[in-house]
């Protein structure tokens, strides 16, 4: 199964992602680009987004409040950073995006991003 993602934000098509679900790591996202997409650990993800919040502008430390609440809620997984050209990022697990893809009822898979 391949389907393009949009943004969950915008409506912007930021990548592809192809899901076999018999395959021990069946999921592969691929930028517009052509690059694939790398998950990090949950741990050091939330390193960085410690670090991001330190470092944070006061017009950014909501957002970088909510990727650490975020992050910190799913240190068993393997978490993407999905970039929108539009400048926006979607956080979602492997599990998120696989069941997005399943359940995507046409050809594009719209990003659910949890509530901030």
């Amino acid at each position: 199964m391949c389907k393009p993602l949009v943004c969950a934000h915008c409506d912007a098509v930021i990548g592809t992602a192809a899901y076999r679900p018999l395959v021990s790591w069946g999921l592969d996202v691929t930028s517009l680009e052509g690059d694939q997409l790398k998950p990090l650990a949950a741990p050091l993800m939330l390193r960085i987004a410690e670090q991001q919040l330190a470092n944070a502008a006061p017009e950014e430390r909501d957002e970088a409040q909510w990727r650490v609440r975020f992050i910190g809620r799913q240190l068993l997984e393997v978490i993407y950073d999905l970039p929108c050209r539009q400048g926006h990022r979607t956080l979602m697990t492997s599990p998120q995006i696989a069941r997005a893809l399943r359940q995507a009822k046409g050809e594009w898979v719209f990003l659910k991003e949890a509530v901030h």
